[in-house]
């Protein structure tokens, strides 16, 4: 039950980051358009961003530490059930509106998630098959710039740079699962030294931070009810797949149903009928 506590305290923590982002992405210089250090310039001195910065930040730690309490194929899932607290506020506070099967799909995650936290036993992970892990990386790679490529020609361009944010998140909470086996091992705090001076903090990093960027560039481009779902959908996947492949996790029948439930549930979230347009309360 520790690993579920400390996973939804990470969410809740991280998607009140990213409702901070998304309030500080209107009127901001747009990344990819505007000069970097304009861009960057902007971000650090809005207070919303900073803030949202802080408690990603302390969310990601609290991430790092159920990583190494549990499964990557149970709490990255169960990240997912932060989606109510940001559609919640995107309804609340930026005056979106979501059609019914948008709300299905909020229901179907948070049915996911409560089936997720009823199936918290972990598998004692002490390694991990490292060349599978770096040929999923390689595809994750290659997949995302494939992505990034296609992009310049969508018409919905926060679809396709949401999947891509999912990538990048994906392959951190991955690179962080291996660097919690290597560094502390299950059941261990993650918080030492050891984690510091392991080369893998710096892929860990990058991926995250690539993730962040392209994450506030697709905030900029269309709705937070949208793209947060959609890239945890993205980022479910490619996790729930390396915890099999990688780390020989074992999925059982009640933590797979709470998985698909969640990324049919995330998926619901992108599909809103063409008469249904966000409009003022």
């Amino acid at each position: 039950m520790l690993v579920v506590l400390t996973t939804l305290a990470a969410t809740l923590l991280i998607q009140l980051g990213y409702f901070m982002w998304k309030m500080s992405s209107e009127g901001q210089p747009k990344i990819g358009v505007d000069p970097a250090l304009v861009v960057a310039k902007a971000l650090l001195t809005d207070w919303r961003w900073v803030l949202g910065f802080v408690a990603t930040s302390l969310g990601w730690v609290l991430f790092v530490q159920a990583t190494a309490l549990g499964d990557i194929s149970l709490v990255q899932p169960l990240m997912s059930a932060g989606d109510l607290l940001l559609v919640i506020l995107a309804v609340v506070f930026l005056k979106e509106r979501l059609a019914q099967i948008e709300w299905a799909g909020v229901l179907l995650t948070v049915l996911g998630a409560v089936a997720l936290a009823l199936e918290a036993e972990g598998t004692q992970v002490t390694a991990f098959a490292g060349m599978r892990l770096a040929l999923l990386l390689g595809v994750t790679v290659v997949l995302a710039g494939a992505l990034l490529l296609a992009n310049r020609r969508s018409s919905q361009p926060e679809i396709l740079l949401a999947l891509v944010v999912g990538l990048c998140f994906g392959a951190g909470s991955i690179l962080t699962k291996a660097l919690t086996v290597a560094s502390a091992g299950p059941e261990q705090s993650i918080l030492t030294w050891a984690v510091l001076l392991n080369p893998l903090l710096l892929a860990v990093v990058l991926a995250n931070v690539a993730g962040l960027v392209l994450l506030q560039a697709a905030f900029q481009r269309g709705r937070a009810s949208v793209v947060v779902p959609l890239q945890l959908a993205m980022a479910n996947a490619i996790t729930v797949l390396a915890g099999v492949v990688v780390f020989a996790e074992h999925i059982t029948l009640l933590r797979g149903v709470g998985i698909v439930l969640i990324v049919v549930g995330t998926t619901l979230l992108q599909f809103k009928p063409s008469s249904s347009q966000p409009r003022p309360a």
